[in-house]
């Protein structure tokens, strides 16, 4: 005995303009054939397939708002530190400008001093990343995570480190040397 299928589905193709006409003609002419025929809302193509891919669209949505509240709140961590940094620091930048360093110098060193941690964190993460894209590869046979997306990770993770530690490094360069060295 064959399984009863009731759950039958109508594909009719016609020309962009008269879609709209069709499905409503369609609709008619099966109820016309078999009044007790429960029909679904009929749809074109382009309807289901946005349907189909929603969830998709919504994960992604999520998932970005979700990466960028994490690069927010790094970013805030890092200006955070930079400026507890500079307010420590505060009396050895005075002495560094009294002997000739200039606002750049000290613009400068902060933003060296904040790549070198940065990549500190970068490196570690870019080997990590690679780790559990082999793992995922070999236990749940996810695709190879494409290797562009590695430096342009550390570029942008570059790029919002330095933006971050960008106003303490002024405020830090702006510290004159007498009121820094008076200071205790």
């Amino acid at each position: 005995m064959l399984p009863d299928s009731n759950d039958v589905t109508y594909v009719l193709r016609t020309a962009p303009q008269e879609r709209e006409r069709v499905l409503k003609q369609m609709a008619d002419v099966l109820n016309q054939l078999d009044g007790n025929r429960i029909l679904r809302q009929p749809q074109t193509f382009s309807q289901l397939r946005a349907d189909f891919f929603q969830r998709n669209r919504t994960m992604v949505g999520l998932l970005l708002a979700a990466a960028a509240g994490l690069l927010f709140v790094t970013a805030l961590g890092i200006a955070g530190l930079a400026s507890f940094w500079v307010q420590q620091r505060r009396r050895s930048i005075g002495i560094r400008r009294a002997i000739g360093a200039t606002r750049s110098d000290i613009l400068r060193y902060f933003q060296a001093e904040n790549f070198l941690i940065v990549s500190g964190g970068i490196v570690p993460g870019t080997v990590l990343a690679c780790a559990l894209n082999l793992a995922l590869m070999e236990h749940y046979e996810q695709p190879r995570l494409p290797l562009l997306y590695l430096p342009i990770g550390a570029v942008a993770l570059w790029l919002l480190g330095q933006l971050a530690v960008l106003g303490p490094a002024l405020r830090a360069a702006a510290v004159s040397p007498v009121v820094a060295t008076r200071s205790t």
